[in-house]
Order: structure tokens, then C-alpha cells, then sequence
């Protein structure tokens, strides 16, 4: 008989055992990061309570936890057989300040598992820990984050690959990564990347060379990773899951989720994970991190992402193609497959052939309507249509995004090769060189019924380097180009035009060469030279603060193609200043390489390039300031190159006192090399539509095909064409349409508010104070043109914190006739060199005793480095050289030979600055090789300066 002591001993022992064998479980703590990048992406919580349900269904003994942030209940931590991470990382990773936790926890054989940016660890030592800890991490300057489709046509037989079929997923796969010395390192995972994911410039992120060679080699990318550690955890490295709607492709979530319980250390099955429920939208939507933006359309998105199937993500979204056309590629229906497009945004093939041939350039009206450049009679291929080339007026009227309304504005052969058009209002610009047009619709029928000459004989007829399209700006004035056969501009009488500052606009050196941009009012008056030797300046693109953008091209096949900020008055280099000649010509400094000589960057007086592309044959450009697109894509240039087939932005930033920039591709044609697209430009809604020319080749001189052309539409997946109503007549409703990015719509709200002066002042100001600087510096420029209030405002916006706030009133103060070195002087001391960059161009044409002390305290900031500075320096100086430098060395109390004094001396053309050169070339301690930009220099002087300086260095 058993005694009661025994029995009790027996019943613990038992209910021991059975509390130890009871919890058998396995324990997963899932750990989410803050909400990081919008709507529908990095959804470190959603993603996990997606992850969460998949394991629950798939296996019955484990217990899974997940939190957002790292868990202030250290228990959580404790009992962790495998700790799975989803947040951002970098210098934001979550988990840095719990390394050491971590590095504890695992070397119990706790399993680890890092999804998306988790996976990317500060260089140093905590990089070298998630080498130890995870089998690898993404590594600034060596890794790369590109968007692209990864196809996983094979995977390694592992528990983790368990009924996993082969898949492709369009997300942010990283690859090249930094990964442990190690056979324990098992690639999951692996693609070849295409060489378009290495189409951005080399940065922390983005490209460097040992990942371009890889990638050029066809070398499989790893973008998950297994790793058995040596202490027997287990680690799983997975670098999707940016996109929150590719959790719901069945073969990515099972392969996710077969590593984590891999990692827990539960058996997966030879089948695998099995998802009894289908991931649909509907879950997906669930425990997101932000609230569905309200142009969010749930069923494209579901469309997109192939959410009801376990099929593969389609490439892109395109439209549904006629299976009778699925051998024409060249046919409209297949016309997206042959593109693509960014992330973040569809395309929409809007209108196209038979309706349409081949276009050139675009408008949109403030009612939503594209208005296009139908060219057919072009070069070689003149007299095709005998009726003339046509204005279309294109619209929208469901909202879908495609053109079902299509009407002939004009046609006629004075506008055959038709290279612009800009709508304002009830009147239409059209640049048909070698006349400008304008065309008046009195009765709103669209139907011309007045049409004049703004400017004649101005540029080669069928040509497309001459008379280019016109745009309205901030400050109320029209804005135009021609490039290097634009040959002079003559107005309505056939008279050649001079502008402001008296110089005939003739390319004959005598000072302008080539190619140059325009200003002008709204009638042609008032007319400006902005800058002047470019090649091809398709198209000219003005932002709210006034700056203005161009691109050029160079003389075909020399990858040259440039994208510039427009220094006022600038030389950009194309010919040479001194002879006129082509940049082959031999000269002392000739740049090494041929896309850099191309444009005498060696060369005193000479603006450098922001960017320079490659190949190319660039066209149409804007500056897009809308909002519906992704973030990265704000408040930049976006540009069309029909030569590599594509339409890219151009994110810059400042580099001194000019800028530098990268490319981010929008639209590619990939397989379709016939895209070509030639002109964009964004509509009230915040869209973009682009012009297609398609064609075999580029421009006129190589048209193959006259029968097709297409309009596109770039917007968020799921977007509609919604237009907005605009009232005019109200200073509340103006202000509200000077918000809209679409230069039509600005036009009708400038030219109401700056009728209602000083009653608009009101509500202006309070536009003012928006926290877009953007949006104030429209307000700016109608505050500043109310009368009286000019100087006032000049004098609120120089003090003002924002750096292109003030550049805008420099620009504002020049075009009220404001005298730069007196109502400006405090700019001469600005924190910033994009700032006293301004002063000094305006400081060009500053006839009055102060401004040379003025100029020489801005040269007295010259750092020795920065070009744009310098050559800001340079051409505010030219006019009155002698006293500027006199000036200067007065200040600096003549010790000019410093690096930066050195730099000044090369620039300024003082006769005394010749004899500086003079001593500089004399000195010993310098090279030969290194004389020679000073000999360069010497010849932009006078001869007699020139000799002078020479006969002296021969005395020395």
C-alpha cells in the first residue's frame, strides 16, 4: 500500500510533468517597427499579423506573440525559440540597443529571423554582429536596393523551400549582400538581376562597382539566406517585403513562413505550410499602420497584385491585350507590355493610333483636356498629309484615364512640324518655326477664331533644333527657347528682337551663340536672353521659385546629353566663346574625356553642368510640383529622352551654389524600343501624361513611321482622373487654384489675383504662410507686383529663413528694377552660397557707384572649390571687370595669392588680373602642365592685355 506521503510526491511529480510536456510549444516573438513609408508599404505590424495567422493555421504546436517595438516584458524575450524582426533599419534598426540581449539569447540556439530592411545593420560592430548572428547583412556601399521583378525559377531542396513553386514577385529586393565566410550560409532565394536595377549613380545604397561587374556578369543575386549558426540556432535572412500586398502570393508567404518555424526549430512538412485560408484583400487591409489614402482603389490594387491566385505578379500593370494582337508588338493593345514603369505608380494608355500619329509636344488645360502637337509633315516626310498637321484637343469624360473625346482644334500647314503648344486660357501658343502662333478662341467652341504672329522668321523651318514650346511662370511672364539653327528671334513685322539689356537676339557670337532660353511678357515685350551656347535645348521648365531647368543635347553619339540649372546670363558652352569653333577644335586645356569637352567645361566663363545622362536625344521637361505621385518623385525635374526610351526624374540637390543630381527612371521602353517619348506635363489632378512619338528611330531626320503615336497616363495604381473645380472670381478661390501644380490652372488664378491687387493681398499672405515653400513663393512673386507693395515685400522675403524664399526675392527685387547692391546688400552675407549666387547675377546689370564693393564682398567668400560660385563671380563681374577686382584686392588688402585669390585671378578678365596670371605662370614651384589653365585664361583678354601680361612674365 502506498503511503500518503508517496501518493502526494507522486501527484507533483506527475502534475510536474505534465506542466512541463503540456507547454511544449513553440514560442515565436514577432517584433514590429514604427510606421515608416506610407500607405500599403514597410508594414512591419500588418505583415506580421499576416505572418502570425499563416503559422497558427500551418502548425499547432506554437505559440506566437507579436508586438510593435522592442518589449519592455523581458519574459517575451526569455521564452523565445525564435525572434522574428520587421521594422526599418540602418540607424533606425530597433534592435541596436539590445545586441548584447540578443547575441545572449541566441547563443542559447534561439532562431532568428530579419525581414526587409531589418536585414540592413549600421556598418562597424553591429554589422559584424548580424554577420554573426544572421549569416549576413545589407551593407551600405556595397549592397544595393533596387525595385525589380525577381523570377525564382529553381530553389535548393530545405526545409524552408518545402511546396514552394517557383514565383515572381515585383518588389525592393536587395541584393550583394555582406555575407559570413561560411558553408553554413545557404542561398534560399536567388535571381539574376537585370541591368536596369543598376540604373542609378553609385551611392550608399545604389551601385558601386563590384555589384555593377556582378550584375553585368548574369551572377544569380541572394536576396534570402538560411544559416545554421555555429552555437545550433538557426537564422533566415529575407530582403522583400516592401510591398505589403505581396504577402498575399502564397509562394512568398510560404516560404517566409516555413523559415520561421524552420528557425523555432518545428518540423515543416514535406508539403510544406499549408495556408488553408487565402490571403485576400480583405486581410490585407487589416492592422495596417496608416489609413487608405482616399484616391486608394482596392480592386486595381487586388488586380496588380494577383491577390485571389497563387500565381506570379504580373510585371506591371498593363491594359488587357487583344489575344489577336499578341504577336504585333507594335500594336496599340500591347503597348504597355513592351514598358516599365516606376513602383508606385501605372501607366495608362490613354490614346494612340488610328485617333493619333505622331505627336510632339502637350499642354493641359485647367478642365483636365490634353491638348497635342499631331505632326505627320516632318523632313523627309513633309507634303504626307497635304491638309496640314493638326492641334488635337483630347479628353476624358468618365474619368478612367482614356481619351473617349477627341476634336481637331486647327489644322493647317503654316503649323506642319508644330514643336510646342502652351493653352492659357481662351488663347494657344503654337511654335511652328519658323513662326510663333497665337490663336484665339472668342466664343469657347474650340474653334480658333483670331490668329496672329507673336514671332516670325525666327529659326530653320523643319527643324527641331529651332523655336521650342513656351510655358507660363510664377512671375506672370512667358518662358520659351530655340536652340543652335534657331538662328535669331524677329518679331510679328518680321524686325529682330533686342532685349532688355540692348543686344540684337542673333547667333553670331556678337555675344550670343546657339542655343538660348527667353523671357518675355505675355505679349512678346519686355523680352530677355536668359543664357546663351547651347546646343539643343528642347524645352525650358521653371519651378515656383523662378529657377529655371533645361536639357541638351550633344552632337550625336559623343554621351554627352546634359540636364542644366539656368545661371542667368551664362555661357553653357557649346562653341567656343573666343573663335565660335566646335568643341573638337584643339585648345591648351581640352577635357580628357569627350562628354566633358564637349561643352569646354576647362574653359573661364563656362557654367558646369548639373548632370550629365549619356547618349541620348532629349526633349520635352517640367518640374513636377504635384503631390499624387511618390514622395521621391516631388518637387523634380522630370524629363523625356525618346533616344534610350525613357522618362526620368532627376532628383538634385544643393552642391554649393549650383546642384548635383541622380537619375530615377519613370517610364522605360524595355522590350518596345519604338517608344519614344517626347514631351510631358502634369495635369490638375497631379498626374502626368507623356507624348509617344513611336517610331524606329529619333526625330525627323531617321521618322520611319507616321501612322502611330499614343498618349500615356502616369498616376498611383487605381487613380482616376478627377479634375477639380476652380473658381477665378473669388481671391479665396484663386489662392486655392495657385495651389494646383498645372501651369494653365496657375495661369487663369496669377492673371485673376494680380487684376485684384491689393484686395488679393489678404488672402495671398495667408498662402504665404503655408509650410510649403513652394506655394509661398507663388504668393511672393503677386505680392511683389502689387503696386507700392514691391519693395515691402522684396525686403519680408530677404529675411526670410527659407534659402529659395530669398533666392525668389532676388529674382522678384531684379524684375522690379530694384538696385541689387543697395536694397539686396545684406545678401552679400548670406549663410548660404545659393543666395549670394543670386546677388551676384544680379549684380550684373548694377550700373551704380556700390556695386563693385558689393561684388568684392562676395568674392571675399569664395571658398576655392566651388565652381558654380566662381563662375557666379565671373559673370556678375564681366561688365565692369576692373572695378570689381579693384575692389576686391582692396578689401582683401591685396593678398590675392591664395587658391581661392589663384581661381578669381583665372576668372575675372581685369587687366590687372592678366598681370596677377602673369607672376602666378612665373613661379617655379608650378608645374608646366598646371600653367596652362592660365595661359587659357590670358587669351579671353584683350590682345593688348594680353601682350602686356606676356611681356611682363617674360621679364620676370
Amino acid at each position: 500500500m502506498l503511503t500518503r506521503s508517496y501518493v502526494t510526491f507522486a501527484l507533483l511529480l506527475l502534475m510536474s510533468s505534465s506542466l512541463v510536456h503540456g507547454d511544449d510549444k513553440k514560442h515565436i516573438l514577432m517584433i514590429a517597427g514604427k510606421p515608416s513609408h506610407g500607405y500599403g508599404s514597410h508594414e512591419h505590424f500588418a505583415g506580421l499579423k499576416v505572418l502570425e495567422q499563416a503559422i497558427n493555421e500551418a502548425a499547432d504546436n506554437v505559440e506566437i506573440t507579436t508586438v510593435k517595438g522592442w518589449p519592455s516584458d523581458e519574459s517575451l524575450v526569455e521564452r523565445a525559440d525564435s525572434i522574428v524582426i520587421y521594422c526599418d533599419g540602418g540607424e533606425r534598426h530597433l534592435a541596436i540597443p539590445h545586441l548584447d540581449t540578443l547575441r545572449n539569447k541566441l547563443a542559447e540556439g534561439c532562431g532568428l529571423v530579419c525581414i526587409h530592411y531589418a536585414v540592413e545593420m549600421v556598418p562597424g560592430p553591429p554589422g559584424d554582429a548580424w554577420v554573426e548572428m544572421l549569416g549576413g547583412h545589407f551593407e551600405i556601399h556595397r549592397s544595393v536596393n533596387p525595385h525589380w521583378d525577381a523570377d525564382f525559377k529553381s530553389m535548393p531542396t530545405h526545409p524552408i523551400t518545402h511546396g514552394v513553386k517557383p514565383f515572381v514577385t515585383n518588389d525592393e529586393w536587395y541584393f550583394y549582400m555582406r555575407f559570413k565566410d561560411s558553408d553554413n550560409v545557404i542561398p534560399i532565394l536567388a535571381a539574376v538581376a537585370p541591368e536596369s536595377t543598376m540604373g542609378r549613380k553609385d551611392g550608399p545604397h545604389s551601385g558601386n562597382p563590384a555589384v555593377r561587374k556582378s550584375v553585368a556578369a548574369g551572377e544569380p543575386q541572394t536576396v534570402a539566406w538560411a544559416y545554421e549558426r555555429p552555437d545550433g540556432g538557426r537564422s533566415f535572412g529575407f530582403t522583400g517585403g516592401h510591398h505589403h500586398w505581396n504577402w498575399g502570393n502564397e509562394d512568398q508567404l510560404r516560404v517566409v513562413t516555413n523559415a520561421i518555424r524552420w528557425t523555432a526549430g518545428d518540423e515543416v512538412s514535406p508539403e510544406g505550410s499549408k495556408l488553408t485560408k487565402e490571403i485576400g484583400m480583405e486581410r490585407l487591409l487589416e492592422n495596417q499602420d496608416y489609413d487608405p489614402p482616399k484616391n486608394f482603389n482596392k480592386e486595381a490594387t487586388q488586380e496588380k497584385f494577383n491577390l485571389q491566385s497563387s500565381q506570379s505578379l504580373p510585371k506591371a500593370t498593363r491594359l488587357v491585350a487583344d489575344p489577336s494582337a499578341a504577336t504585333d508588338q507594335r500594336s496599340a493593345k500591347n503597348a504597355i507590355a513592351g514598358l516599365e514603369i516606376a513602383d508606385g505608380v501605372e501607366i495608362t494608355l490613354s490614346a494612340s493610333e488610328p485617333e493619333l500619329r505622331s505627336l510632339t509636344n502637350l499642354d493641359i488645360d485647367d478642365r483636365g483636356r490634353v491638348w497635342v502637337c499631331d505632326v505627320m509633315n516632318y523632313r523627309h516626310n513633309n507634303g504626307s498629309r497635304p491638309e496640314g498637321d493638326r492641334i488635337l484637343i483630347l479628353e476624358d469624360t468618365t474619368g478612367d484615364g482614356i481619351m473617349d473625346s477627341v476634336k481637331t482644334f486647327y489644322q493647317g500647314k503654316d503649323i506642319d512640324s508644330a514643336m510646342g503648344i502652351c493653352v492659357l486660357g481662351n488663347e494657344v501658343i503654337v511654335t511652328a518655326t519658323p513662326t510663333v502662333w497665337k490663336f484665339t478662341d472668342e466664343d469657347g467652341d474650340d474653334k480658333p477664331d483670331r490668329k496672329e504672329a507673336m514671332f516670325t522668321q525666327t529659326g530653320q523651318p523643319q527643324h527641331d533644333h529651332s523655336a521650342h514650346s513656351f510655358l507660363f511662370g510664377p512671375d506672370g511672364k512667358l518662358y520659351w527657347n530655340f536652340g543652335n539653327t534657331g538662328k535669331q528671334v524677329r518679331d510679328a513685322n518680321g524686325n529682330t528682337v533686342v532685349d532688355i539689356h540692348g543686344r540684337p537676339v542673333v547667333d553670331n557670337g556678337q555675344p550670343l551663340y546657339g542655343g538660348m532660353p527667353f523671357r518675355c511678357d505675355l505679349d512678346g515685350s519686355n523680352f530677355e536672353v536668359l543664357a546663351h551656347n547651347f546646343r539643343n535645348n528642347w524645352e525650358t521648365a521653371v519651378d515656383s521659385f523662378g529657377a529655371v531647368w533645361q536639357s541638351d543635347n550633344d552632337d550625336d553619339g559623343n554621351r554627352g546629353t546634359r540636364i542644366n540649372f539656368v545661371m542667368e546670363h551664362g555661357n553653357y558652352g557649346y562653341r567656343d566663346e573666343l573663335t565660335g569653333a566646335g568643341w573638337r577644335q584643339s585648345r591648351i586645356t581640352m577635357e580628357d574625356e569627350v562628354p566633358h569637352q564637349h561643352w569646354h567645361l576647362n574653359d573661364p566663363g563656362v557654367i558646369p553642368n548639373m548632370l550629365q545622362t549619356g547618349a541620348g536625344s532629349p526633349s520635352g521637361i517640367t518640374v513636377y510640383e504635384g503631390r499624387l505621385l511618390p514622395e521621391r518623385f516631388w518637387d523634380q525635374v522630370v524629363h523625356c529622352d525618346p533616344g534610350p526610351n525613357v522618362v526620368r526624374a532627376y532628383p538634385a540637390v544643393p552642391d554649393g551654389a549650383g546642384y548635383s543630381a541622380t537619375i530615377a527612371p519613370l517610364m522605360t521602353g524595355t522590350t518596345d524600343k519604338w517608344f519614344r517619348p517626347v514631351d510631358v506635363c502634369v495635369a490638375p489632378d497631379g498626374s502626368l501624361f507623356v507624348t509617344d512619338w513611336y517610331d524606329p528611330g529619333v526625330g525627323g531626320h531617321r521618322q520611319g513611321d507616321t501612322d502611330r503615336g499614343r498618349l500615356f497616363r502616369i498616376a498611383p495604381a487605381g487613380t482616376r482622373y478627377t479634375v477639380p473645380k476652380f473658381d477665378y472670381s473669388t481671391a479665396v478661390g484663386a489662392v486655392e487654384a495657385l495651389r494646383n501644380p498645372n501651369l494653365a490652372v496657375r495661369y487663369k488664378a496669377w492673371m485673376a489675383l494680380h487684376a485684384m491687387g491689393e484686395s488679393a493681398e489678404a488672402e495671398l499672405l495667408k498662402l504665404y504662410a503655408d509650410s510649403n515653400p513652394r506655394l509661398r513663393a507663388r504668393a511672393l512673386w503677386l505680392l511683389g507686383k502689387i503696386d507700392g507693395r514691391g519693395e515691402h515685400f522684396v525686403a519680408m522675403a530677404s529675411a526670410d529663413d527659407d534659402v529659395n524664399i530669398r533666392c525668389t526675392a532676388i529674382r522678384l527685387a531684379r524684375q522690379l528694377g530694384m538696385t541689387p547692391s543697395t536694397t539686396l546688400a545684406r545678401a552679400a552675407q548670406d549663410p548660404s552660397p545659393a543666395v549670394r549666387r543670386e546677388l551676384a547675377v544680379a549684380l550684373r546689370y548694377d550700373d551704380s557707384a556700390t556695386m563693385p564693393a558689393c561684388w568684392a564682398e562676395l568674392a571675399q567668400q569664395y571658398d576655392g572649390k566651388d565652381r558654380w560660385y566662381l563662375e557666379a563671380l565671373g559673370l556678375s563681374s564681366d561688365l565692369r571687370a576692373s572695378e570689381c577686382f579693384e575692389a576686391w584686392l582692396n578689401a582683401i588688402g591685396g593678398d590675392w595669392n591664395t587658391t581661392a585669390g589663384r581661381d578669381i585671378v583665372w576668372r575675372i578678365r581685369a587687366p590687372a588680373a592678366a598681370d596677377a596670371m602673369a607672376q602666378i605662370i612665373a613661379d617655379p614651384s608650378l608645374s608646366l602642365e598646371d600653367t596652362n589653365r592660365y595661359f587659357r585664361s590670358l587669351e579671353y583678354h584683350q590682345p593688348a592685355t594680353r601682350n602686356a601680361a606676356l611681356k611682363k612674365l617674360l621679364a620676370l
